[in-house]
């Protein structure tokens, strides 16, 4: 399939981003330290005149011709600008880079400063919810999907006009909505793939009997060399083999969910979790190993393919440089292909927010063409936006058609609040299939906790 073909899949169906686990503890308030960025100026260059554009590049509200690309809500008065906006970033030092050279040129365009904390991205709603009332908390904050936040009150309708909305893919737009309201812009569409070392082997494993094949032949232990690896107990990489295997989360009914039908502990899930652990059985995979383990090794040429994301490109590509590789998961033995879970990041206008014009104006921004591209230039992630899509910078990048190839097997995380309880138990019941326990037992319990903790939450 050419690679313009494939993009144009993520645009047809990304779809909601995954609350993944139950607010952990240890977000603790004002923990992260504060990176701040305060350009100031405006695009015209007219002294003590902040432009502030439109979207479509129209007037601007002080009748100037400023290029901030913003203005979520379109043509007319905006309040009075606040002292600062305040961002909560996910934790990653490099893309943090990239997100203060976006921020520092809204802050060129509008001269308002915007002040960037970094804090782990499944923190982050912990944290809000403690920070947010004592008036701590940020404008916008970065989220995959729109999970349970808004039952959560944690967030607020975004200000967005029309012309805006235009910018992305419907199904980026739908992933951060609940109930009709949209509260958030997208960033980033992604999925994970099979990443591969074109030093170590020629082409990419077409099967997972390939797959285990080169992992019997390269499987060195005692020297930390492997076939392949990934994080197999964590449930958002494994859900691929699960899925893929006929497993699934909630039954679907018509457009909806069925929350009281659980699938995780049903046949196709079973035989999925079963693959997982006879390559712990077989010492393919390590017991204990983590991302970080697994990104260390692939980087050090020592694995020869890996299970990642696009967030992980940008590291790997400096270390392996041309040999870097990407390709879609191996078929099952079925014949099938691995059902990856699709999830949508984006900027969530914080319920708490004092100025949710002015942070709705600058999610616009942060998820414009411009600052997508170069967010996908620094970071190697995909934006939803529909103008980047269609660049050739994306359409002739093999690394994104590997990503995009995958997406045609994916599938999007269920957009229910529910998905919140699933994830530590089933995280739980790899690690005990991992260590060899009966998978049909570990996952029974699963769906027990799962059932538990959405009585405990109120559903019906």
């Amino acid at each position: 399939m050419p690679a313009l073909g494939l993009l144009l899949l993520v645009m047809l169906l990304a779809a909601c981003g995954p609350d993944r686990g139950d607010s952990g503890e240890g977000a603790e308030s004002g923990a992260a330290d504060n990176v701040q960025t305060q350009a100031n100026g405006n695009a015209s260059g007219e002294s003590g005149n902040s432009n502030h554009a439109v979207a479509g590049g129209g007037e601007t509200t002080n009748g100037g011709t400023g290029n901030s690309d913003g203005n979520a809500g379109g043509a007319g008065e905006m309040p009075e600008k606040p002292a600062q906006l305040t961002i909560w970033a996910d934790e990653n030092a490099e893309s943090l880079d990239h997100l203060e050279a976006i921020a520092e040129k809204y802050t060129a365009a509008t001269g308002i400063p915007v002040v960037i904390t970094p804090i782990a991205m499944n923190d982050q709603p912990q944290a809000l919810s403690l920070d947010g009332p004592a008036g701590k908390g940020p404008d916008l904050f970065y989220q995959p999907g729109i999970g349970s936040l808004a039952v959560q009150g944690l967030v607020q309708p975004i200000v967005a006009g029309a012309d805006v909305l235009a910018r992305y893919t419907p199904e980026s737009l739908e992933a951060l909505s609940a109930d009709g309201e949209l509260y958030g812009l997208p960033f980033v569409v992604e999925t994970y793939a099979l990443l591969y070392n074109k030093a170590l082997i020629d082409k990419a494993p077409q099967t997972v009997a390939e797959l285990e094949q080169l992992a019997a032949e390269r499987t060195d232990a005692a020297n930390d060399e492997y076939g392949f690896l990934y994080n197999a107990t964590d449930f958002y990489f494994s859900w691929a083999f699960m899925g893929g295997s006929g497993g699934y989360i909630f039954g679907e009914r018509g457009t909806g969910y069925d929350i009281a039908d659980i699938g995780l502990n049903k046949e196709g899930t079973v035989s999925g979790v079963s693959l997982i652990q006879s390559w712990f059985d077989k010492g393919y995979i390590p017991r204990g190993v983590t991302g970080d383990i697994v990104g260390g090794l692939f980087n050090e040429g020592k694995v020869a393919a890996v299970i990642n994301g696009p967030w992980a490109i940008a590291d790997h590509r400096k270390q392996l440089g041309d040999d870097l590789a990407v390709a879609p998961l191996p078929t099952l033995p079925d014949g099938t292909h691995p059902q990856s879970f699709i999830g949508v990041k984006g900027w969530m206008l914080s319920a708490f927010s004092e100025q949710p014009e002015w942070a709705s104006d600058l999610a616009a921004y942060l998820t414009n063409a411009e600052s997508t591209m170069a967010w996908f230039e620094g970071t190697g992630e995909t934006p939803p936006n529909v103008e980047v899509l269609r660049d050739p910078k994306l359409t002739g990048d093999p690394l994104v058609a590997g990503f995009s190839e995958q997406i045609a097997y994916g599938k999007p995380f269920p957009n229910v609040p529910e998905l919140s309880h699933v994830w530590e138990p089933m995280a739980n019941a790899l690690v005990f299939a991992s260590e060899g326990e009966d998978v049909q037992e570990v996952l029974d319990e699963a769906v027990g906790q799962i059932e538990d903790r959405i009585k405990m939450a109120g559903a019906q």
